[in-house]
């Protein structure tokens, strides 16, 4: 890359920078990323967004480095410090020499620009006194690099190093597995934990524990895995787990990652733009529907509290029909009973055998008056259970419809599923519109998820309220097959099946797959398991799903449906399917 100039700069983000580089015919994307959970240098083929407004630090860099030429980089201690030196052309017409350093460190991420004179120009990420007493970082001050971690350079224990390896690792009196990268440079616990395996080592011990052979033979695999990567020249490796979802990646392959789907690539770049771009599209959308799930979730816990209250009234009308008994005893008995009579024992003629039944009377009653007493109690319980019936029908309606609204936010996996649940909550009332507040720019409307099982069906999934309204009653054609994870919540799903012949074009393997797929995108999975055996799904055709007048978006009535059981394994390849396909599409 040295010796390439610089053509563009964009800041697609508050704290990620892109320069466009022009080297042998093609335009390559550098992207320096300060974030506190993603800080990185990579080239990527990913062109980046060009928000209409620059901001000021873009706008400072395009300034002084804007066609200059990289001339050299630089990796401080082998530590995560980077420096790119640019050379370019002064306002004088002079050649001057500019420094972009990237510090990846966590949440002290930084991007700071210094000028030939070593102080700096300004940085992505100002640091005044009120923010750290230990560095500043503010324009006009000497640029200093961060205090050093005084963890060791694993270069540094080959044969002419100077570093003793037992010395060092005898300071730490922790267990393996985090005395590796607690001690040396460029080390992550994930590879630390591949040095261990290598070397067959216990991660639990701690250093002093091993026998002297274990020791030696713990040098020399480290030793052998920093030669390894630092020639490596590909391929490289991506892993995931069994719902596959990424979880790290390697430069080499690693011994403890053989029994875990793993994905190769030609160039590190291609890696890091399926890696960061899945990452960075998850933590997107959790900063922007992370205030619309705090509303709905304030809402549900309302009314699941509503409900709560509700049900525990009506359990107590359940035993009005004693009332009842009591009336009825005190008029038959009438004749018998006195003014001023506390309690009586009076036969119960319902029961065979006649009980006795305590009744307790108000000595301010007349018999009569204390017979009206016990009806106008049962009544009143009655009426009660007949008010709360309905008022508990609704408060469920409520909550089940919430629920699917969380659902559904879970499932989002771009801007325009936020704003269809959005517009959804507005048109049902949970949601007001900001007075006086511009509307936003319009967005298409997202499209479902889309499968296809292994006898070659088109399946359709709908990822909200709106969108399976949209999907079962504007997308599917009647005979399409329609299918729903039974008395949950989940999205619906079609299978395009209305111009196949069942049997010959395909079978109830199709089907089964499709259930997985509603199965897979409903509330049968938590936290990206599986949590039954196995799983109802209904299906039927989609002519005899309806939609009932005035009903909350999603909500349909269906007959004529068959319920088929969903084994664990099968839902989890169907999120495994999905995890790939929104790595592959994000």
């Amino acid at each position: 890359m040295t010796g390439t100039h610089i053509d563009k700069i964009y800041q697609p983000e508050a704290d990620e920078m892109v320069f466009n580089i022009r080297s042998q015919g093609q335009v390559l994307h550098l992207v320096l990323s300060a974030s506190a959970s993603h800080a990185r240098i990579q080239l990527s083929k990913n062109k980046p967004e060009t928000p209409m407004n620059p901001p000021a630090f873009c706008m400072l860099l395009r300034k002084n480095l804007s066609g200059g030429k990289l001339v050299s980089i630089r990796q401080h201690h082998y530590d995560r410090i980077v420096q790119l030196t640019f050379e370019g052309i002064s306002e004088m017409g002079d050649t001057v020499e500019r420094s972009l350093y990237l510090e990846m460190m966590g949440k002290h991420s930084n991007l700071i620009l210094v000028g030939e004179n070593g102080k700096v120009v300004d940085s992505i990420r100002r640091v005044n006194p009120m923010m750290s007493s230990v560095r500043l970082v503010e324009p006009g001050l000497v640029y200093q690099l961060p205090t050093h971690n005084h963890k060791a350079d694993p270069h540094q224990l080959m044969p002419d190093g100077t570093l003793s390896f037992d010395v060092l690792m005898r300071q730490y009196e922790g267990p393996l597995d985090s005395a590796l990268y607690q001690v040396f440079n460029g080390l992550s616990p994930f590879a630390s934990h591949e040095v261990l395996t290598r070397a067959g080592i216990d991660g639990r011990k701690a250093y002093r524990d091993l026998e002297p052979e274990e020791a030696v033979c713990l040098q020399e695999t480290l030793k052998s895995f920093i030669r390894e990567t630092d020639s490596s020249d590909g391929p490289y490796f991506l892993y995931r787990d069994k719902s596959g979802a990424i979880v790290d990646f390697s430069t080499v392959p690693y011994v403890s990652m053989s029994e875990v789907d793993s994905e190769s690539f030609d160039t590190l770049s291609s890696l890091l733009d399926v890696y960061y771009q899945r990452r960075d599209t998850v933590d997107k959308m959790k900063q922007k529907s992370q205030e619309l799930r705090r509303l709905v979730n304030t809402d549900l816990e309302r009314a699941r509290r509503k409900l709560a209250l509700q049900e525990k009234q009506i359990a107590g009308t359940k035993d009005r029909d004693k009332y009842r008994l009591r009336g009825d005893l005190i008029t038959a008995n009438m004749w018998q009973l006195k003014l001023g009579q506390t309690k009586v024992k009076l036969p119960n003629y319902y029961e065979e055998g006649q009980p006795l039944v305590d009744v307790t009377l108000d000595v301010n009653l007349t018999p009569a008056q204390n017979a009206q007493k016990q009806y106008a109690r049962y009544n009143k319980l009655k009426r009660t259970e007949e008010a709360l019936t309905g008022q508990i029908k609704t408060s469920s309606e409520q909550v089940s419809y919430l629920e699917s609204i969380m659902e559904a936010i879970s499932m989002a996996d771009c801007e325009q599923d936020i704003e269809d649940i959005k517009q959804e909550l507005h048109e049902t009332g949970y949601l007001k519109k900001a007075a006086g507040r511009k509307g936003k720019k319009n967005l298409a409307r997202s499209k479902p998820l889309e499968f296809t099982t292994s006898e070659g069906v088109k399946g359709l999934i709908g990822k909200n309220n709106i969108q399976n309204d949209q999907l079962t009653f504007q997308m599917a054609r009647p005979q399409d097959i329609w299918l729903h994870v039974k008395d949950i919540h989940g999205s619906h799903v079609i299978l395009r099946t209305s111009q196949l012949q069942y049997g010959s074009d395909y079978t109830e393997r199709t089907l089964l797959e499709g259930a997985a797929q509603a199965a897979a995108h409903s509330k049968a999975v938590s936290q990206g398991r599986v949590t039954a055996a196995s799983v109802a799904v209904d299906y039927t055709a989609r002519i005899f799903v309806k939609k009932p007048a005035g009903s909350a978006p999603g909500f349909v009535r269906y007959t004529h449906q068959t319920t088929l059981m969903v084994p664990a394994e099968q839902i989890e390849k169907a999120l495994t399917d999905r995890n790939k396909e929104q790595t592959l599409t994000n």
